[in-house]
């Protein structure tokens, strides 16, 4: 037998040697990880609970509460979303025209004055129906 490869005397010959490179691990280090409350939510690390704060939670359930309101997009974002279907819509308009108007049918009014040869009135009808037809 190579006297390099044997154990010391001191050593168990079981375990594996300690060097280095061995990586250490301590289960004081881990806390319990508790499961995300929604799909893809974060997770929380904490302590876990007591059988004190299990019974209290059971006695103290907390009231539901009112799903909070769907924030709109703004104005900005949602016309961006339009913005191919009014180039669909009025083909002489550039795309570039179409997102410095943000939105704003007053402007998108005038810039079909400006390319297209309609009196106000229809112009204003189009904006309106555009607008309606896709929820702008």
């Amino acid at each position: 037998m190579n006297p390099s490869i044997t154990p010391p005397a001191d050593e168990d010959p079981a375990k594996p040697p300690v060097n280095d490179r061995t990586p250490v691990f301590s289960t004081a280090t881990f806390r319990q990880i508790k499961p995300p409350a929604t799909p893809g939510g974060l997770i929380e690390l904490g302590e876990p609970p007591t059988v004190a704060m299990l019974a209290w939670e059971r006695e103290h359930p907390e009231a539901p509460q009112a799903p909070l309101p769907i924030q709109e997009k703004s104005g900005k974002a949602t016309w961006r979303r339009h913005i191919g279907s009014a180039r669909l819509t009025w083909g002489k308009l550039s795309s570039g025209e179409l997102e410095r108007i943000e939105g704003d049918p007053a402007k998108l009014l005038t810039l079909l004055l400006r390319h297209y040869s309609f009196d106000r009135h229809e112009a204003d009808r189009q904006v309106k129906n555009f607008f309606q037809r896709n929820r702008v």
